[in-house]
């Protein structure tokens, strides 16, 4: 990596936002008559003028092409972002086409610039630059985004280019932006493209344009090129680049629900449930999720019958019958929520799982069933969210079913979900569900205490240390830690608590073999645990070395001031300092 003007500068080699990068080299065609027989993506460059996961920086790429001497000419340009690399369309104002077209888009809609170097060869290989915009453009019906390119080369007249977007799910939610049949000619001279350079703004018009990745591992921009000649030959490179500082970008999820509907909250009914998340647009994005519904509700087993196959479900072809519920998802990107319909998939040597299909690729989870039906989603994309509902339908051919009587206010509402975020942190919560469909004049349940708990473990070499943040909506007097077997306490350990924001010192904190017992004089809605000096196990730090992810269980138990008390098991992520 090296800098240029204080930006973080990359640059590709052979081996290897939303769309908006797409319609860069896009420009390049302003008159691309590149005379030769194979046209190459000779080189390949990126600057960010940060690298901070989840920002919004200022973009540079610049493409440098080359061919063989002939007569052949680019025809396609394709630009795939990575998973996570998005610019969001509706922060700019958008052009319509017509305008466009005209080269009268609105100031408000211009979220960049480009410069493209050639050589004319009829004036005896004369270097000409050629300076253009792009522009927010309004999408066609299905779209994300589309980007528009205006070039304004000196010897032609001015030439618009327009960006088709695609999520594509199928190849890991990557953004491939497309740009199709290239101009060959400019003013009727034959034009030699050298170089193509675009400038994005990561803000317009004071609104985050572009945000990087959440995560922080390599990313990688890919450009090809395919020629009017030989359309079917791709010649490809890739330039590289990695986020830094995950642990700054905040990861806030919360977690709410209803269960029931009007004569459908009694024992044995079958009931809808709808568990919702909600996250801040500026959070780091949601990597997984495990959702553990109150103990009130259980599996219709003769739901189960008829299940969608996984070829059926991965060609979007699943039988009406095997639909049992609805995704919802909001996000800043799009106008308006997606809803997606949810199947009961069959999975082999597993229980039947949810899925849903995005963008052409397939969301599925997995089902652990117990105390609790728990469902754990996996691999979810790098893409921001501000709510997410899933819905499981009830009626004859509900999915669940109440085990108690759900207006009962002795029934257990509680649930619990881990949520873990791209960025490598992980957040644990338990909260009631509400109940619809009670009588009139039911006595309503006590209102149960909320937790919200965010938890990690940091290793450098055999040193580990734990952090653990509780927020309560009551008060807490008393708590228990416990380590994993993979942890043990050193002499060398310390342990920093604070209840309600104040320290705990001398014998309100005690640690006992693998537990740290901690009692606060004053109670406090508040707890944070930082134990330093931890000894890993080799496993773990086996595990680091190899690029895996162990996940150690932590056992919490805390006693709120009121005596009521409350036990949590914690999978916590390790990652490497």
């Amino acid at each position: 990596m090296a800098g240029s003007h204080g930006r973080c500068a990359l640059q590709g080699s052979r081996r290897g936002g939303l769309a908006a990068l797409a319609a860069i080299a896009a420009v390049a065609l302003w008159a691309a008559p590149l005379a030769a027989a194979r046209v190459e993506v000779s080189g390949l460059a990126a600057s960010f003028s940060s690298l901070q996961a989840g920002g919004s920086p200022d973009f540079q790429l610049t493409i440098d092409l080359a061919s063989n001497p002939a007569s052949d000419d680019p025809r396609d340009l394709v630009i795939t972002l990575p998973q996570g690399l998005v610019a969001n369309p509706l922060a700019a104002q958008r052009c319509p086409v017509a305008d466009f077209k005209a080269d009268a888009c609105p100031a408000g809609a211009k979220v960049g610039s480009t410069t493209v170097r050639a050589r004319v060869e009829a004036l005896l290989g004369a270097e000409v630059t050629a300076n253009g915009d792009v522009y927010n453009l309004v999408p066609g019906p299905g779209e994300p985004a589309r980007l528009g390119v205006v070039v304004r080369p000196p010897l032609a007249g001015t030439q618009h280019y327009q960006v088709t977007v695609r999520i594509r799910g199928d190849r890991g939610f990557v953004i491939e932006n497309v740009m199709s049949g290239l101009e060959r000619t400019a003013g009727g001279l034959p034009i030699r493209i050298e170089q193509i350079t675009l400038a994005l703004a990561g803000s317009v018009a004071g609104k985050p344009f572009l945000r990087l990745p959440t995560s922080c591992r390599r990313a990688d921009i890919a450009v090809a090129v395919r020629s009017w000649d030989e359309p079917q030959v791709e010649t490809r490179r890739t330039v590289a680049f990695t986020p830094v500082r995950c642990e700054r970008v905040p990861f806030r999820p919360s977690l709410s629900g209803t269960m029931g509907a009007p004569g459908a909250t009694s024992i044995g009914a079958t009931v809808p449930v709808t568990a919702s998340v909600i996250t801040f647009p500026d959070d780091a994005a949601v990597a997984a999720t495990t959702v553990s519904l109150p103990r009130a509700v259980g599996v219709n087993l003769r739901s189960l019958s008829v299940l969608c196959d996984p070829a059926a479900f991965a060609a979007d072809r699943c039988p009406p019958e095997t639909r049992v519920g609805t995704a919802r998802l909001a996000s800043p990107l799009v106008e308006r929520p997606l809803e997606l319909p949810v199947y009961i998939v069959r999975r082999d040597n597993e229980l039947p799982a949810l899925g849903f299909r995005l963008y052409g690729g397939s969301i599925i989870g997995r089902t652990k069933l117990g105390e609790r039906v728990t469902n754990i989603f996996a691999g979810l994309p790098d893409l921001p969210l501000s709510r997410f509902d899933l819905t499981v339908d009830g009626g004859p051919r509900g999915l669940l079913q109440a085990s108690s009587d759900l207006c009962n206010t002795t029934t257990p509402r509680d649930a619990e979900a881990t949520f873990s975020s791209h960025s490598g942190i992980d957040v644990t919560i338990s909260t009631p569900f509400g109940v619809d469909g009670c009588p009139p004049g039911a006595t309503r349940p006590p209102a149960a205490t909320r937790y919200r708990l965010a938890h990690g473990l940091a290793v450098r070499g055999e040193s580990a240390t734990l952090l653990v943040r509780v927020s309560a909506s009551r008060p807490l007097a008393r708590a228990v830690l416990t380590l994993p077997p993979q942890l043990a306490a050193t002499r060398r350990s310390r342990a920093t608590v604070t209840v309600g924001g104040r320290r705990l010192r001398g014998r309100a904190v005690a640690v006992r073999g693998r537990s740290l017992r901690l009692r606060a004089t004053r109670p406090g809605r508040t707890l944070v645990v930082t134990w330093r000096g931890l000894r890993a196990a080799r496993s773990v730090v086996r595990a680091l070395r190899a690029r895996r992810t162990p996940r150690l269980a932590v056992r919490l138990t805390v006693v709120e001031s009121s005596g009521a008390r409350r036990a949590f098991r914690l999978a916590v992520r390790a990652r490497r300092r």
